[in-house]
């Protein structure tokens, strides 16, 4: 009777373990796969981070152009703005004697 229960404790140990083998054959390819996409995106990040020469050549170039038109604007505004005040200027002026004379 004793090796009678020896015996089915063996086979349930061992239908256990066959059951149990497909579940922890998935956990392992889940853990791979998970840690796999991790690895992955952490390379992506770094990747991103890290500027290509030619791009932050480009982005300088870009920055450079953008702040001689920026220059060369303020440059107009300020032409303009002094030509409004010579107007300005002419127009609040009292009127040239020599012109009051000429008419009179």
């Amino acid at each position: 009777m004793l090796g009678w229960l020896v015996c089915v404790e063996a086979t349930q140990k061992q239908t256990m373990q066959r059951r149990n083998f497909p579940s922890i054959l998935l956990y392992s390819f889940g853990l791979a796969l998970a840690s796999s996409l991790v690895f992955n995106g952490f390379l992506l990040y770094q990747q991103h981070r890290q500027y290509r020469p030619d791009e932050y050549e480009l982005e300088v170039a870009d920055n450079v152009m953008f702040r001689q038109q920026l220059l060369e604007c303020v440059r107009d505004n300020r032409q303009k703005d002094s030509l409004i005040r010579k107007l300005e200027q002419f127009s609040n002026a009292p009127p040239l004697r020599s012109h009051a004379k000429g008419k009179k």
